[in-house]
């Protein structure tokens, strides 16, 4: 696939499982993404609210899982 776009991100992510630390790491990942312009039409919204869920970790997992399908169809490499 020809890439159009980089985005760095995983330094981001986090090996921890505690809700703080998913929290703060997806809080992170937002505030990247949302000063690219290539995720203009990508809601970040919920990046913000991992501690609202019940299972942060789980939550967090399927806002990743949300980000890359994004990424992918508009070929932005997450590096």
């Amino acid at each position: 696939m020809n890439w159009r776009h980089k985005i760095k991100i995983k330094h981001l992510f986090t090996t921890n499982e505690d809700p703080e630390s998913v929290d703060k790491s997806m809080r992170e990942i937002a505030a990247v993404i949302e000063s690219h312009h290539w995720f203009a039409a990508f809601d970040a919204t919920d990046f913000y609210n991992c501690l609202e869920d019940d299972n942060p970790l789980e939550f967090a997992n399927l806002l990743l899982e949300d980000l890359y399908d994004y990424a992918d169809r508009e070929k932005i490499w997450i590096e």
